[in-house]
């Protein structure tokens, strides 16, 4: 029985833990539209003659949906004329715009950055997986190098050769790695790890009890 229980867990956990993922993702990206669409589908409810409020929940899925359309719509269309010079040109009026208005160009342009680097397909966001000495000297912890610090701190730490060059670092946290610290360590302090990062995460989630070192599994078993 308790064999079976497990087995149902292993198969039922992650399949509920992706949806609960997806829907909480998907409320995040259609709350600001919602209120908007309910609004729309009430009418449009009424010229059909069916009252969709009796219905909360089909009112809701349906509400969500159209939500998700739209923006998929809005997004692509503003990609499409993204890449028009008039619509180029008008960008960059608005953006300098953005820049000149005080304490909103700050919020848009960390903003800006932030997205741009993240979407960028010239950048890749982790350059290599390390193990870097964290919290102490004698324990390791896993970093996600993201690349080289700001160069007024290397300037600071004036830089000489390779081996000092100091890089950004991203320590995610177990059991939830999406949060953590941001380290400026030395190269020298690092040591790179063949492992994908799907497995560090895996690793991590599981508070090391997930490991891809095949001996370990056997004396687990």
């Amino acid at each position: 029985m308790k064999k079976n229980l497990i087995s149902g867990l292993i198969l039922l956990l992650p399949i509920t833990i992706t949806i609960i993922v997806i829907f909480f993702l998907i409320d995040i990206i259609t709350r600001p539209f919602l209120d908007n669409v309910k609004t729309i589908l009430m009418h449009f409810s009424k010229i059909i003659n069916f009252n969709l409020v009796q219905h909360a929940m089909l009112f809701i899925i349906i509400s969500k949906i159209i939500a998700l359309i739209l923006l998929f719509l809005i997004v692509l269309t503003l990609g499409f004329f993204g890449n028009r010079i008039l619509f180029r040109w008008v960008g960059e009026k608005i953006h300098k715009l953005m820049i000149k208005i005080p304490l909103i160009n700050l919020i848009y342009k960390v903003c800006k950055d932030i997205i741009s680097a993240i979407l960028s397909d010239k950048k890749k966001l982790i350059s290599r997986i390390v193990t870097v000495p964290f919290p102490s000297k004698e324990t390791s912890a896993f970093g996600l190098v993201t690349g080289n610090a700001p160069h007024e701190v290397q300037e600071a730490h004036n830089i000489n050769n390779p081996s000092e060059i100091i890089k950004s670092v991203f320590v995610p946290t177990s059991p939830h790695p999406i949060s953590g610290f941001l380290l400026l360590t030395k190269e020298k302090h690092l040591k790179s790890i063949d492992m994908k990062l799907e497995d560090v995460f895996k690793f991590l989630i599981s508070c090391g009890v997930f490991t891809t070192n095949p001996k370990n599994e056997d004396e687990h078993e």
